[in-house]
């Protein structure tokens, strides 16, 4: 479908160009998902009315709209920026505790128990957050099973919060709206409908933002994702906060309904069964989390009341073991989930023969893998220029001075001193194992390293990655390290100058500014895209290109970013002779627009056909500097490679 909305821009007149980057947009952007969410309100508010009788199924049809809120707040905790928390359940639990005591004095309205809830759940999620920034994954993990037991603890022994013995709590003040007491189930229901149906265009909105991408690429990628200027820890804090912001408000909502409140009703078990509803629906949508919470409500439903006695129990004793079977059945053989099934489905029907991208928990455990990069034809430069008519290089731009990173005992490199002057393309070469790609970490804040690095005259801190970009330094990577889970618009849009209204609130609250923004960043990262003859893919998974064609996106991806130094780490590996010649034009093209190279390569015609300097290293220890037609005379670099890398290298 997108290859034939955008079939146009292949065979376009060059005049017309501009014209083309207004049309291209983010996939995510398409479609009419408001009328979806209208579609499955009304369909719910049908349902409820025609199939749902007696009290016990008006409850579960209550609790299943409850646990899809707490499910869409963990697609964004786990599923979007993938953080193994398991504190999804008590926070729910500690904002039903927050809103009950908050309306204790019946003087206090109701919509004050829903605001305390989320202000003390999100300060409790924001201090976790904080003090576990560093933790990644598992360890993660264990620090929100921590929390939990913490919260329960509190609840359990705190009688002045809570009110009551051991943590429970009855007599909880009913819903009510503008004063009206709701008193029948089916009131109830609409309010939990209209509380769903917010929640819904909530994530609709942050799905379509910048919020989408970013947390992705964060997830996917944290190193890469911080020296495209990426805030890593704000992204993670803010994506957990979120999905305490959804767990508070159905907390709070829940204990108002039940009336009751216990710590058996938000305890490890229910953080567990949260994983499996969000993987069961798939982790590639928040639509998943209606499936993956109506599949475990009227499960477990159907087994508490289940006669059957397996070993002399009945069934729903096995519950928890039951549900824990079921998440490894679900990981091992359907770890896209529901969702993932369905786009099987379209895929097969539609006879599609694009890959179809794993979800990233699947690629984490090994459970599938990526697609298999294909080679195929690699576009050249839309507009090739004359690298005889290059401006000479200027003034230093990047002075690294006394660059040293040690792993260990080992030195890595070692007191190596470069610059760079404007528009210059520097080449560093040496044989493998002599510190290149160490010294590209050190001075992009991707490796710890000692020295000064100053880029325009101005001292920039190593060690980070951040500093680095701010300067408008750019790198890329010895292996395409694009986003298989985005697009190839929204891999350019990640390096975007325009940072302005890229957060949660202003997706939310300053949508049209936020919207405006987005559209001209849309443009610029087409027009960059347009520029290695990628535009016709814009809107295609990044998955979707073949080798070479991933390199021209790492090439985009930078350009967007408006850089005044790029450091390219191999970028002609696995290219063939014509590929290596067409990116050898993208690169000149680039400097005739300013930009300062340093480029690392072992092709050693390519080096010496476009670069004006060279730099070698031979064991972390720079041994030679001059032009690269000549150098190959110096006896240092004779040694370097004759010494520690085979013939091929030469050649």
């Amino acid at each position: 479908e997108t290859r034939t909305a955008l079939a146009p821009v292949a065979v376009a007149a060059a005049g017309d160009r501009a014209g083309l980057w207004d049309r291209v947009r983010p996939p995510i952007y398409r479609g009419v998902p408001y009328v979806r969410v209208a579609l499955v309100l009304a369909a719910l508010l049908v349902y409820r009315i025609a199939r749902t009788e007696g009290r016990a199924q008006e409850n579960l049809y209550n609790t299943w709209l409850l646990y899809t809120i707490i499910v869409i707040g963990f697609y964004f905790v786990f599923g979007l920026s993938g953080q193994f928390a398991f504190s999804q359940a008590s926070i729910y639990g500690l904002g039903g505790y927050v809103s009950a005591w908050a309306t204790y004095n019946t003087d206090h309205p109701l919509i004050l128990g829903i605001v305390a809830a989320v202000v003390v759940c999100l300060l409790v999620s924001f201090a976790f957050s904080m003090v576990m920034q560093r933790a990644e994954h598992f360890y993660f993990a264990v620090g929100t099973l921590g929390l939990q037991n913490v919260i329960i603890v509190i609840v359990t022994k705190w009688k002045g919060f809570t009110r009551g013995a051991g943590g429970e709590v009855s007599n909880i003040r009913p819903l009510s709206v503008f004063g009206h007491e709701l008193t029948t189930r089916f009131d109830t229901f609409k309010l939990l409908l209209f509380a769903l149906g917010a929640a819904m265009v909530l994530a609709v909105f942050l799905e379509r933002s910048p919020v989408r991408r970013e947390a992705i690429a964060n997830r996917d990628s944290p190193v890469v994702s911080r020296t495209l200027g990426l805030p890593s820890l704000r992204i993670r804090i803010a994506m957990f906060m979120l999905g305490s912001f959804f767990a508070a408000c159905a907390g709070s909502l829940s204990a108002h309904a039940e009336r009751n409140l216990g710590p058996t009703s938000f305890g490890v078990d229910l953080g567990l069964f949260i994983f499996l509803m969000v993987i069961l629906g798939g982790l590639g949508s928040f639509w998943g989390a209606i499936l993956g919470a109506w599949f475990f409500v009227y499960v477990r439903y159907q087994i508490s009341i289940s006669k059957t006695v397996v070993l002399g129990d009945k069934l729903s004793a096995y519950l928890p073991a039951i549900f824990g079977i079921v998440l490894i059945l679900v990981m091992i053989f359907l770890p896209d989930g529901i969702l993932g099934l369905g786009k099987r489905l379209r895929k097969l029907v539609r006879k599609d023969p694009r890959p179809i991208v794993p979800s990233w928990l699947a690629l984490l455990f090994g459970i599938a893998r990526p697609p298999a990069l294909t080679f195929g034809s690699m576009p050249a430069p839309t507009s090739p220029v004359d690298a005889a008519a290059a401006t000479p290089p200027g003034a230093p731009l990047v002075e690294a001075a006394d660059i040293s990173v040690s792993f260990g005992g080992v030195r890595a490199v070692d007191r190596v001193s470069v610059t760079l002057r404007e528009h210059e393309i520097l080449g560093l070469i040496g044989p493998n194992g002599s510190g290149k790609s160490t010294f590209i970490n050190a001075i992009t804040g991707v490796v710890a390293a000692t020295g000064t690095l100053s880029v325009g005259g101005k001292e920039v801190a190593l060690g980070d990655p951040g500093a680095v970009r701010r300067e408008r330094v750019l790198r890329t990577y010895q292996t395409p390290q694009t986003f298989m889970q985005l697009s190839c618009i929204e891999n350019v849009l990640l390096t975007t100058t325009d940072r302005a209204h890229t957060g949660i609130l202003s997706s939310v609250l300053l949508r049209p500014i936020m919207l405006r923004h987005e559209r001209e960043r849309w443009r610029r990262a087409a027009a960059a895209l347009d520029r290695v003859g990628l535009l016709d893919r814009a809107e295609e998974s990044a998955a979707n290109l073949s080798y070479g064609q991933q390199r021209l996106l790492e090439l985009a991806r930078t350009i967007a970013g408006d850089p005044k130094v790029v450091l390219l780490d191999e970028p002609s590996a696995g290219l063939n002779a014509a590929e290596t010649a067409i990116l050898r034009g993208h690169l000149h093209r680039m400097r005739a627009d300013g930009m300062s190279l340093l480029v690392i390569d072992h092709k050693i015609d390519f080096i010496t056909s476009l670069v004006d300097r060279v730099v070698v290293l031979e064991l972390g220890n720079l041994v030679a500097e001059g032009d690269p037609h000549s150098i190959w005379q110096d006896v240092r670099v004779q040694n370097a490679y004759l010494g520690a890398a085979d013939d091929e290298e030469l050649s």
